[in-house]
C-alpha cells in the first residue's frame, strides 16, 4: 500500500495574482509546521502550493531544515525545484477542495497516487471562449486598476475609480462626494456598468474621431466616457474649442514583418561586410532571401538605424556599437517607436491575462488603427495577428516583456518610455514592493545623501507609521530628526515640489487650529491653512501618500492648536471597504466639507527644553513617539563610497494600515495579540502603582505595530516589543516621590529580569527589553540627582 507522499500547502494571503514563480516558490517553501516523523521518514515526495482549492504549483521535495527563527519553533523550510512532466501538467490547476477541507491546519498529507488519479478522472472544465466585447471589457477593467483618477478634458475635474468588479467601476467626483455628505445621495459614488462602456466605445468605432455629441446612446455620461477612452494608448485628444477624441491611426509598414533575429544580422552584414541597406535589391538575387532582407531593412528603419531613404543613422549606429547591454539600448530604440509604445503600454494594463487573449484582444485593436500601407483599408485579420505576435516577440526578446507577455516591472519606467502620453507613463505609477525593499531603499536612500541612521531606525518609523499616520519624534536639537522625515518622504516620491510633502514650522503663539487648518475673515470668506491645503491634495490623489511634518511642534502647546484633529483621527472607521472620519471642517465654516483622508502622515519634531511645552497623556497616547539621542559624532565611515540612489514612488497601498480595530488583526493573527497582551498585562500590574497604566487604545496600537513587523519578518518579537514600551507606555511616566522609583524598579526587573542596583551596568545581552531598561536607568539616575524625573527631560 502506498504511502502519503505529497503535502498540500494552503499558501492562503501569502498568494497574489500576478506573481512571479520565484515569489509563489518562497511563499510555499517558508516556513510551515509539518510532521518531523513524516519528514525523517523520506516518505515525503513532493509538495504543492494551494490557493482557493485549486493546485497553483508542484514541486519535487529535495531536503529541508528547521526554521530557526525566534518565533518560528516547530515550523520546517522546504527545498524543492518544479516537478517534472508528466506529473506538473497534470496536477497545475486541479481542485483539491474534496480532498483539503476546512480553514483550519493549511497541512494535508495525500498520496500522488490518488492526485494523478483525480487528475485523470475530473472532468475537465469549459473552456471559455473570450468574445471581442469581452476583450475589450479586459482592457477597460486593466485600465480602471491602472488609472484611479481621470479628468475630463475640458474642466480637468477628477473622477475618482474608487472601485470596481466584475460588472462595472465606481466613481467618485468631489460634487458627489459632497451630496453624499449633505444626505441628496445614498452613496458617494455612481455605478458605471462595462455594458455602458462597451455601448459608449462602439459609438466611437463607429466614427473614430468624437465628440460628446456622438455618443447618443449613452449620454448623460460623456465627460467621463471620453476622459477614460482618453487614458487607452491608442486613444488622443484633439486639440479644440470643443473636446475631441480620436482613435490613433497606422500604417503596416510601421509594424515589423521580419523577425528581430533576422533583423539584426542584417545589422550585424551592414556593419561587418559593409553592405550599403540602398543596395538590398541589388546584393541579393534570390527572391527568398531577398524578400527577406527586404523585410530586415524595414524592420531597421523602424528601430532607427535607417531613415526613411534607407540611409545609416551613423549616431544610432555608434550607439549600438558602443553599447555594453544590447538588448537595453534595442529596448529603448522601440519604444521610440509609436505603434511599439501602443503595444507595450496596453500590455501594461493587461497583467494576469493569458497569452491568447493578449494577443487576441492586441490584434483586434491591430485591426482597428491600422490600415494598409496605402492608408486606405483597415488591416486584416490574419496580418494583424502575424504582425501582432512579432512585435510581443520583439518586446521579449529584448527584455521588456516576460514569457507571458507581461510588462517587467523593472523595465516599466519613464526612461523606457520616451515619447509618450505622460498619463500612460511608468514615471507616475507606484511600484509594489515587499517591507523590506521599502526599508532596504528608504535606508539607502538617507544614506546617499550623506546622513547616517541606523537600519533600525529606519524600520521603527516605517513601522510606526504605518500602525498609526501620526508619530512624534523627539531629541536634542541638531540629530537630523527634521532631515529623517524629509529624506523618508523623499525616497518614496514625495517631495515639496510635487506637493506630497509639506514642512509647517510651529509658532509660539499658536493657541487654536486656525493656524493650521484656517480661519473665515473680515470679509466672511474662508483663508486655507496649510494643513488645509495638504489635505485637499491628499483628498485629490488618494492613490498616493502625502506627509506633513510639524517642526517643532511643541514651540506652542500642542493640546490647544491640534486638539480638533487628534479627535477626528480618532474617529476613523470602515465604511464600503475604505477608511474615513468625521467632520474636521464644516461646510458652513470652510465652504466645502473636510475630513482627514486615509494617505496623510503627520509627523512631528520636537526638543525638549525650556522653551518648549511638555505632552498631555492625550497626545502620547495618540502617536508613537520616537527619541533621537544618538550623536556619534567620530562615525565617518558611512561617508565613504556613497552612492546615488534614485526616488522610487510607493504608493499609499504599501504605507496604509490594514487594522483600525483588534477585531481586524484578530481574524488574521490571534497569536500576535495573545503574545502582545500577556506582557502587557505584566507591565500593566506595575503602571496602576501610579494611575498609569495603559488602556486598549495603546494595546490596540501596539499589537498592530508588532502584526506588520512579523509581515515583514524585520525584528524579532522582543526587539518590536522593547520599540512600543520605549515609545508608547515610557514617554507617559513622571513623578517625584517614591512610588515612581518603585515603578522604575519593578520595570527594570521585568526588561532585565535582574533587580536594579545603582552601581551595576546593564547587561545588554541578557536584557529582555535592553533600550527600555537603559531608559529607565536613566530615569531612576535622574530621579535620584534632580528628586523629580520624566522620560521628557534631557
Amino acid at each position: 500500500m502506498s504511502k502519503e507522499d505529497t503535502i498540500l500547502i494552503k499558501i492562503g494571503l501569502s498568494y497574489k495574482d500576478g506573481m512571479t514563480s520565484e515569489e509563489l516558490y518562497q511563499a510555499t517553501s517558508v516556513s510551515w509546521v509539518i510532521s518531523e516523523r513524516r519528514l525523517r521518514s523520506g516518505d515525503l515526495k513532493f509538495y504543492c502550493a494551494v490557493y482557493n482549492s485549486e493546485i497553483k504549483e508542484v514541486y519535487n521535495l529535495d531536503s529541508y531544515e528547521m526554521d530557526n527563527h525566534p518565533d518560528n519553533k516547530g515550523r520546517f523550510i522546504l527545498f524543492g525545484k518544479i516537478a517534472e512532466e508528466p506529473i506538473r501538467s497534470k496536477l497545475l490547476g486541479i481542485n483539491v477542495r474534496d480532498i483539503h477541507k476546512g480553514s483550519g491546519n493549511p497541512i494535508k498529507y495525500v498520496k500522488m497516487a490518488d492526485l494523478l488519479t483525480k487528475a485523470d478522472n475530473d472532468e475537465p472544465e469549459e473552456k471559455i471562449t473570450v468574445t471581442s466585447g469581452n476583450l475589450i471589457k479586459l482592457l477597460f477593467m486593466g485600465l480602471a486598476k491602472n488609472k484611479p483618477e481621470v479628468r475630463t478634458l475640458s474642466t480637468n475635474k477628477s473622477n475618482w475609480i474608487t472601485n470596481l468588479n466584475e460588472d462595472g467601476i465606481f466613481v467618485e467626483t468631489r460634487a458627489s462626494r459632497k451630496k453624499y455628505a449633505d444626505g441628496e445621495k445614498q452613496k458617494p459614488y455612481s455605478f458605471i456598468k462595462f455594458d455602458f462602456l462597451l455601448t459608449a466605445w462602439e459609438e466611437l468605432l463607429k466614427v473614430r474621431t468624437a465628440t460628446a455629441n456622438d455618443f447618443i446612446e449613452t449620454k448623460g455620461r460623456t465627460r467621463f466616457i471620453m476622459a477614460f477612452f482618453h487614458e487607452l494608448p491608442f486613444v488622443e485628444k484633439l486639440i479644440s474649442n470643443i473636446p475631441k477624441i480620436k482613435l490613433k491611426e497606422f500604417t503596416t509598414d510601421q509594424l515589423p514583418e521580419a523577425s528581430l533575429e533576422q533583423t539584426m544580422q542584417l545589422l550585424n552584414d551592414i556593419i561587418n561586410q559593409d553592405i550599403d541597406p540602398k543596395e538590398i535589391s541589388q546584393k541579393y538575387k534570390e527572391d527568398s532571401i531577398k524578400r527577406l532582407k527586404l523585410r530586415a531593412r524595414q524592420g531597421l528603419k523602424l528601430l532607427g538605424f535607417l531613415n526613411g531613404e534607407y540611409q545609416i543613422q551613423q549616431s544610432i549606429l555608434n550607439g549600438y556599437i558602443d553599447a555594453v547591454n544590447k538588448n537595453e539600448y534595442l529596448s529603448k530604440l522601440m519604444l521610440h517607436h509609436p505603434y511599439f509604445l501602443v503595444i507595450y503600454q496596453t500590455l501594461s494594463l493587461l497583467k494576469g491575462i493569458n497569452k491568447t487573449d493578449k494577443l487576441s484582444l492586441l490584434s483586434e485593436i491591430g485591426m482597428i488603427i491600422v490600415r494598409n500601407s496605402k492608408g486606405s483599408n483597415l488591416m486584416e485579420p490574419s496580418v494583424s495577428q502575424y504582425r501582432t505576435r512579432n512585435i510581443l516577440n520583439w518586446l521579449r526578446e529584448t527584455g521588456l516583456v516576460n514569457e507571458e507577455w507581461d510588462v517587467l516591472d523593472d523595465k516599466l519606467d519613464a526612461k523606457y518610455t520616451l515619447s509618450t502620453s505622460p498619463s500612460m507613463v511608468r514615471e507616475d505609477k507606484s511600484k509594489i514592493l515587499s517591507f523590506n525593499e521599502i526599508i532596504n531603499h528608504i535606508y539607502s536612500y538617507i544614506k546617499s545623501k550623506g546622513f547616517y541612521y541606523p537600519k533600525e531606525e529606519v524600520i521603527n518609523l516605517f513601522l510606526s507609521l504605518k500602525t498609526k499616520p501620526f508619530v512624534i519624534l523627539s531629541g536634542i536639537s541638531g540629530t537630523g530628526k527634521t532631515k529623517m522625515v524629509q529624506w523618508f518622504a523623499e525616497s518614496i516620491g514625495a517631495t515639496e515640489k510635487n506637493g506630497q510633502f509639506t514642512l509647517i514650522p510651529v509658532r509660539p503663539d499658536w493657541s487654536d487650529g486656525s493656524d493650521l487648518l484656517g480661519y473665515v475673515d473680515i470679509k466672511g470668506d474662508f483663508k486655507e491653512g496649510p494643513l488645509t491645503k495638504a489635505i485637499k491634495a491628499a483628498e485629490e490623489h488618494p492613490e498616493l501618500p502625502y506627509f506633513v511634518l510639524l517642526d517643532e511642534m511643541n514651540l506652542a502647546r500642542v493640546e490647544y492648536y491640534f486638539s480638533d484633529i487628534l479627535s477626528v483621527m480618532e474617529s476613523r472607521r470602515w465604511e464600503d471597504g475604505k477608511v474615513v472620519s468625521s467632520t474636521l471642517l464644516s461646510e458652513e465654516l470652510a465652504k466645502e466639507e473636510f475630513t482627514l483622508p486615509n494617505n496623510l502622515y503627520v509627523i512631528g519634531t520636537v526638543n525638549m527644553d525650556e522653551t518648549t511645552h511638555p505632552f498631555s497623556k492625550k497626545v502620547l497616547d495618540r502617536a508613537n513617539t520616537i527619541e533621537f539621542n544618538r550623536v556619534e559624532l567620530d562615525n565617518l565611515s558611512f561617508l565613504q563610497n556613497l552612492e546615488e540612489v534614485d526616488p522610487l514612488v510607493i504608493g499609499q497601498s504599501q504605507l496604509a494600515s490594514k487594522y483600525l480595530h483588534l477585531k481586524d488583526l484578530f481574524k488574521v493573527d490571534t497569536e500576535i495579540i495573545e503574545k502582545a497582551t500577556s506582557e502587557l498585562v505584566r507591565i500593566n500590574k506595575s503602571l496602576q502603582l501610579i494611575n498609569a497604566h495603559i488602556g486598549y487604545r495603546v494595546r490596540d496600537e501596539i499589537c498592530f505595530y508588532l502584526a506588520y513587523n512579523k509581515e515583514g519578518d524585520l525584528m524579532t518579537f522582543e526587539e518590536a516589543f522593547d520599540h512600543c514600551i520605549l515609545q508608547k507606555i515610557l514617554p507617559r511616566l513622571s513623578g517625584s516621590d517614591s512610588r515612581i522609583d518603585q515603578l522604575l524598579r519593578e520595570l527594570y526587573l521585568l526588561f532585565t529580569n535582574a533587580e536594579y542596583q545603582e552601581d551595576s551596568q546593564l547587561d545588554e545581552q541578557s536584557a529582555i527589553y535592553p533600550k527600555s531598561a537603559r531608559k529607565v536607568i536613566e530615569m531612576l539616575r535622574r530621579l535620584q540627582a534632580d528628586g523629580f524625573t520624566s522620560f521628557w527631560i534631557s
